[in-house]
C-alpha cells in the first residue's frame, strides 16, 4: 500500500478553502473593487486533492466488486449531503438567497422556489433549476457526480501495470470533450442537455488527483517548497482566470505531488491539520457569517464586528463538525462497512470454484 501523503495534503486542503474564504470575503466587503479569482482555483485545488484521497480511501478498503461500490458511494452519501442539507434549509428558513440585491454572497431574499430548493438539497442543481441557494454549493454537484466514476476509475487502475500514460490520454480526451461542450453550448437552448452538461468542463480538474494516486511516491523536493508550488499556481491562475489555465495548473498539481517530502514544520502540520478537519464545515458555514456580521450587525463598529466574524468563521465550523458531520460521518462508516460484510460471504460463494480455501479465507480475513 502506498504512502499517505496526509501533511503535505492537510496543508493543501487547507490553502484551499483559506483561498474560497478570504475571495468572499474581499467580495462583500470591498463591493465594486476587482477581486482576484483565487477561490475558483482553491475550489479546482479540492478537486484534485478529493480524488487524490478518496484513490487512498478505495486502496486502504481492499474491497472490490459490490463491495467496494456500495461501501464508497454510502459513505460518501453521509459525508456530504447531512451538512449542505442543512446550509440549505437554514438559507430558506431565514429567507436567504446568493446574488440577491448586487451584494456577492448570501442576502435577504423574497422567495425561494420549490424546484430550487429541491435541487439544491439533491445538489443537481447543475442540471434541473439552475441556481445555488448558496453561491459555493456550485461545486457540489460536480463533486458528487464524479463519484459515481471514482470506483470504476479505481478498479480499471487496479489492473493495470503503468496507468500514468493511459490516464494522461484519459485527461487530454476530457479536454476535447469539454472544449466540444463549451462551443455547442452557446448554439443550444437555455435548457437544453449539452448546456447543462457543464460538468465535463470539471473533469479535467478532478483527473490529476487520479494521476498522483498512480504516480510513484519518490519524495526529491524539499518540504518548504511546497507551499512555494501551490502559491505559484495559485499566482499564476490570477493572472490569467481562464478555464484552460486552471486544467493546466491542476495537472501541473497532480504530477507534483507525490514528489515532495512530508513538511516536518511542528506548528504548521498542526496549523493545516485543524483547518482541513474542519474545511467543509468553514466551506458551508462562512458565507453565513458573513452575512449574519454584515446584515444583521451592519450598525455595529468595525472594531466589534471584526472579532464576532473572527469567532463565528472558527467556532461555527467547529460545533457543525462534532454536532453534525463527525457523527454522520460515523453512521455512514457503521451503514458501509454492514454493506460490505453483506456482500463478502456473496463474493466468496461466487469465486469458490476458482480460489483455493486458503486464499480465499486469507483474503476475507484482510478485508
Amino acid at each position: 500500500m502506498r504512502t499517505k501523503l496526509s501533511a503535505n495534503l492537510d496543508f493543501l486542503r487547507a490553502v484551499a478553502v483559506l483561498l474560497v474564504l478570504a475571495q468572499h470575503l474581499l467580495r462583500r466587503f470591498e463591493v465594486g473593487a476587482r477581486i482576484p479569482a483565487i477561490g475558483t482555483f482553491g475550489v479546482f485545488i479540492f478537486f484534485v486533492h478529493t480524488c487524490l484521497v478518496l484513490m487512498y480511501s478505495m486502496e486502504r478498503s481492499g474491497l472490490g466488486g459490490k463491495a467496494l461500490f456500495g461501501n464508497f458511494y454510502i459513505r460518501r452519501i453521509f459525508r456530504i449531503y447531512p451538512l449542505s442539507m442543512l446550509a440549505v434549509l437554514t438559507a430558506v428558513i431565514l429567507s436567504l438567497d446568493s446574488g440577491v440585491g448586487g451584494l456577492p454572497g448570501l442576502s435577504r431574499a423574497a422567495f425561494v422556489g420549490l424546484g430550487r430548493i429541491c435541487s439544491n438539497l439533491l445538489l443537481v442543481q447543475n442540471l434541473v433549476k439552475p441556481g445555488s441557494i448558496i453561491n459555493v454549493l456550485w461545486s457540489l454537484p460536480y463533486e458528487v457526480q464524479m463519484y459515481v466514476f471514482l470506483p470504476f476509475l479505481f478498479l480499471w487502475i487496479r489492473k493495470k501495470r503503468d496507468a500514468v500514460w493511459p490516464l494522461c490520454i484519459l485527461w487530454l480526451l476530457s479536454i476535447v470533450s469539454a472544449v466540444i461542450q463549451m462551443k455547442l453550448a452557446p448554439l443550444t437552448g437555455p435548457s437544453s442537455m449539452v448546456r447543462r452538461m457543464t460538468l465535463l468542463q470539471m473533469v479535467p480538474n478532478f483527473l490529476p488527483g487520479v494521476i498522483a494516486f498512480v504516480l510513484p511516491h519518490t519524495p526529491k523536493m524539499k518540504s518548504f517548497l511546497w507551499p512555494v508550488l501551490i502559491l505559484m499556481l495559485a499566482g499564476v491562475y490570477v493572472a490569467w482566470p481562464v478555464t484552460s489555465i486552471g486544467w493546466i495548473l491542476c495537472l501541473l498539481l497532480g504530477l507534483a505531488i507525490p514528489y515532495f517530502h512530508e513538511i516536518q514544520t511542528g506548528w504548521l502540520r498542526l496549523v493545516s491539520n485543524r483547518i482541513a478537519v474542519y474545511s467543509y464545515g468553514v466551506y458551508l458555514s462562512h458565507q453565513f457569517c458573513i452575512w449574519f456580521v454584515d446584515d444583521p450587525l451592519s450598525s455595529l463598529a468595525v472594531w466589534v464586528k471584526i472579532p464576532v466574524l473572527t469567532v463565528l468563521l472558527i467556532g461555527v465550523p467547529i460545533v457543525l463538525y462534532h454536532s453534525i458531520e463527525k457523527p454522520m460521518m460515523r453512521v455512514g462508516a457503521t451503514l458501509a462497512e454492514k454493506w460490505s460484510a453483506r456482500m463478502l460471504p456473496v463474493l466468496s460463494l461466487t469465486n469458490e470454484k476458482d480460489i483455493p480455501c486458503e486464499s480465499q479465507c486469507a483474503s476475507v480475513k484482510v478485508l
